[in-house]
């Protein structure tokens, strides 16, 4: 791995942590303050789902 890509890779990943903190940590905001659960099930599956994109596009040859 070349030192552009594994630093290109560190940023991505950094960036998805980001991403699923803030996401999550407003989904549990808006559901706390509404009192409805399905702002967290929302925040989740806009976690979920870039997630599970991610793996299944490493696991292609």
């Amino acid at each position: 791995m070349t030192i552009a890509s594994d630093h290109a890779v560190r940023r991505s990943s950094l960036f998805g942590w980001l991403w699923s903190v803030v996401v999550l940590g407003l989904g549990l905001w808006v559901s706390l303050a509404t009192g409805e659960w399905i702002a967290l099930l929302c925040a989740a599956g806009l976690v979920i789902l870039p997630i599970g994109g991610l793996a299944l596009r490493a696991r292609r040859p």
